[in-house]
């Protein structure tokens, strides 16, 4: 072993500093802590990709397959297992292969009555994985060889004893790769790759909590605690393009009042006439900009897939942009948004069906000023707890309803509500859009404020729950969100706008000024199934409490409800900071009463304050 090699090691053992060094011929040795595992991958090509099943994880050695590289790695793992084993008792080293062409099988190869619980764990985690693909499937053998068929041993059983090393071998069948041919299927090795790190993980977990005593809480603390700097590049690259942009705002149409009375006018028998601001951007050059972030180099799985996921959502915004005013609209929202399936559709009927609407001449009602101004009031109280939270009320004449968008809040000039609505609808915008902008600025990727992919169905959901929580969430505001779900509907199945707005005063008795809001929302830009995810959101996020699920973690940032694993796996990593700011109503006695309701099972239709 070379005299800089040992050194850097023993830097390591003394310090328990990372270290990453290179071997020779692109061979690579990484450990990020003084953790007693090692993943081994010997290739014979730079070529081979199977070599990122292990990049990403914080304790690995790469190494080109000759006699001289071969016998320098086999130095260096007794090196270094020897001094850990004998700080926490035993060292697991697992190495990996891919296994011959039309192979099957992951084949596990293990000592017999040692460490059973860590095989195990590593034999079910395969089998589930290997459930949803039927040619593939998982077998353990009990033998002293424990590396791949064409390779010489990295090391004896009596080296690995001196070592205090327990020796594992994974052969991975080829899915992923036809060599004769030379394809490799990216999507499958990529979707493999993030279902085996939690396995290692799991495994590893097993063998350090049975076998060493190493005090780890958690698998997911075995996960990199380090990020490639190409990671904040490209969390950068995609922030600043979707900031060129603010979708929301350009498919709401700006002549919505005009529209309104026009439609009045003729009598409500024909469709207004929606006007749009100009497009600030050529969404061909955003998408050309787009595609050429290099996503495909993130090699930490987590941090991959939300990332790719996110790529997709803004080309999903930026197709719809540029079809705005077209039919083609409706069918890129359906695949951004979804569309109103048959248990949500039900649910909408029911409740149109089982609320009575509240018509209550003598109740107050407030304009846009005096609301903005209980907001303004709201901004303060959380900017004593954050003072980085600069959120700006702004009242806009072409804005309709209220309209958070990169943190600020626009209120149109036109706005009316309730008095009784407004602390709702405080709580709604500050403290669950406004606050969550915040709280995912105070963390290190600019995702978490601009939002990963499909965060908006848990953003309403929250807000929703909060108008629920502050004892403002009304008859009519529950018939509002089931009242565009069935407008929804009414666009997909075909129907015209003046359709949709009778089938909402006649059949469901919606008054005229809501009935048209409601569908000028979602025929908008040629016909948006956004406001869907308001009840859908709810449902789900009700589900997700009735199932243990706990709230204040949702409000970490812009997130989705399927992120809260990889959330929770990124802050046990120490990725992701504490968030500054809970909403307010969660220190309050009320609000936490109603919420332990609806976590015993508070049924939908029982949420009328």
């Amino acid at each position: 072993m070379q005299e800089s090699i040992k050194n850097t090691l023993n830097e390591y053992l003394n310090k328990g500093s990372q270290v990453n060094i290179k071997l020779e011929n692109c061979g690579k040795l990484k450990k990020e802590r003084l953790l007693p595992y090692l993943l081994v991958y010997r290739y014979a090509s730079l070529e081979d990709k199977s070599i990122r099943l292990v990049l990403g994880e914080s304790s690995y050695l790469i190494s080109p397959q000759t006699e001289e590289q071969d016998e320098e790695t086999t130095q260096i793992i007794k090196y270094v297992s020897k001094e850990i084993s004998q700080k926490v008792g035993a060292v697991l080293v697992l190495e990996l292969w891919i296994g011959e062409e039309g192979g099957t099988d992951f084949s596990i190869f293990a000592p017999k009555d040692i460490v059973p619980s860590t095989i195990e764990t590593l034999a079910l985690g395969l089998k589930t994985y290997t459930g949803k693909h039927r040619r593939l499937g998982v077998k353990v053998e009990y033998t002293r060889m424990r590396h791949a068929p064409n390779s010489p041993p990295l090391l004896t059983l009596d080296q690995c004893q001196e070592a205090g090393i327990l020796l594992l071998g994974l052969e991975i069948p080829p899915f992923f790769l036809d060599r004769k041919k030379g394809e490799f299927y990216y999507l499958e090795f990529r979707n493999f790759k993030i279902a085996f790190s939690q396995i290692l993980r799991k495994c590893i977990f097993s063998f350090i909590r049975g076998y060493t005593s190493l005090g780890i809480q958690h698998y997911h603390t075995l996960g990199s605690t380090t990020i490639n700097p190409s990671v904040w590049k490209i969390d950068k690259q995609l922030s600043e393009l979707e900031t060129k942009y603010q979708f929301l705002l350009l498919i709401s149409p700006i002549n919505t009042m005009e529209a309104k009375k026009e439609f009045h006018d003729k009598k409500f028998e024909s469709k207004p006439k929606f006007l749009y601001r100009f497009l600030p951007v050529d969404p061909d050059q955003i998408k050309e900009e787009l595609f050429k972030i290099d996503i495909r180099s993130i090699e930490d799985p987590t941090i991959n897939l939300l990332f790719s996921a996110k790529r997709e959502e803004i080309d999903k915004q930026v197709t719809m942009l540029k079809e705005r005013g077209t039919k083609n609209f409706l069918f890129s929202s359906i695949r951004l948004y979804s569309s109103v399936d048959k248990a949500l559709y039900r649910t909408a009927v029911s409740i149109l069906k089982s609320l009575p609407s509240e018509k209550n001449k003598d109740e107050e009602w407030v304009d846009c000023h005096y609301l903005a101004e209980k907001c303004r009031e709201e901004v303060s109280y959380y900017q004593q707890y954050f003072t980085a939270m600069d959120a700006k009320v702004e009242i806009k004449p072409d804005v309709v309803g209220m309209l958070v968008s990169q943190g600020q809040l626009y209120i149109g000039e036109s706005f009316k509500v309730p008095k009784n609505r407004v602390e709702a609808l405080v709580h709604h915008e500050i403290g669950t859009h406004v606050l969550t902008f915040y709280n995912g600025k105070a963390q290190p990727f600019r995702q978490m404020s601009t939002g990963f992919a499909g965060y908006e169905e848990l953003q309403e959901g929250l807000a929703v729950l909060s108008e629920y929580l502050v004892g403002g969430l009304s008859s009519d505001r529950m018939r509002m969100l089931a009242g565009r779900v069935v407008a929804a509907h009414s666009l997909i199945e075909g129907h015209e706008f003046q359709e949709t707005f009778k089938l909402l005063t006649n059949t469901y008795q919606f008054d005229e000024k809501p009935a048209f809001e409601i569908s000028a929302r979602i025929y908008q830009g040629g016909g948006c199934t956004k406001d869907i995810i308001y009840l859908r959101g709810l449902i789900s996020l009700i589900k997700h409490l009735q199932n243990d699920g706990e709230l204040p973690p949702l409000y970490v940032g812009k997130i989705a409800l399927n992120h809260v694993p990889l959330i929770k796996e990124l802050q046990v990593r120490k990725i992701l900071n504490p968030p500054p700011l809970q909403p307010r109503f969660l220190k309050q006695p009320k609000p936490l009463e109603r919420l332990n309701r609806v976590k015993r099972g508070l049924p939908l239709l029982e949420m009328i304050n």
